[in-house]
């Protein structure tokens, strides 16, 4: 793994872990936006998937 592809999934994992984490602040404060946290996560996770696949 070169330090680019570090470099992305480390900031993509810290997006998805924000992502989660304002889906479960969104479910306990029942504000009804849980499904943008579970988009930007599932996007980051993908994201991480992209960019580490070797071509």
């Amino acid at each position: 793994m070169d330090k680019r592809a570090l470099a992305m999934s480390l900031l993509l994992g810290g997006i998805a872990f924000v992502g989660l984490l304002h889906t479960v602040l969104a479910y306990v404060f029942d504000t009804g936006l849980e499904q943008v946290g579970l988009l930007v996560a599932a996007t980051c996770v993908v994201g991480i998937v992209l960019v580490n696949i070797r071509p």
